[in-house]
């Protein structure tokens, strides 16, 4: 499965129940990159895709649900019990410090990933912007 996740310096994914930031450059970036395929998330990031052009499936839980060539975009859940799994891991970076109380439990490294690919664009909100991916 190909996780998608996003981060601020440090590794942290949300805070206090909240996401730390969203982005709607990085939505049309995540949409040309997944093209056709379906992402997988849950409840509490169906609401970023909204006026998105991807094929987003809310699911209880997403893990479970994707399959082998499927994204699932995770925001507020673990991955480390899946990371077995995990082919390909896309990783936004803010670039900017926020506080968190979530973070990514997984490292790419750790899991014999390779980075593949490092890009940076401008956001709408973030000046700066950097999608890492990582495959196995």
């Amino acid at each position: 499965m190909k996780i998608v996740v996003c981060v601020s310096d440090g590794g942290g994914l949300t805070f206090n129940n909240r996401r730390q930031s969203k982005d709607v450059k990085m939505i049309e970036n995540l949409s040309n990159l997944t093209e056709d395929s379906i992402v997988y998330t849950n409840d509490f990031s169906a609401p970023l895709f909204e006026d998105s052009t991807l094929s987003v499936l809310s699911v209880s839980n997403p893990l479970d649900s994707a399959g082998k060539e499927d994204y699932v975009f995770a925001e507020n859940f673990a991955l480390n019990e899946k990371k077995e799994e995990i082919s390909r891991l896309v990783i936004y970076k803010w670039n900017r410090k926020y506080p968190y109380d979530r973070r990514l439990d997984v490292s790419p490294e750790e899991m014999g990933m390779s980075l593949v690919e490092t890009i940076d664009f401008e956001g709408k909100s973030h000046e700066k912007i950097t999608r890492e991916i990582w495959e196995r």
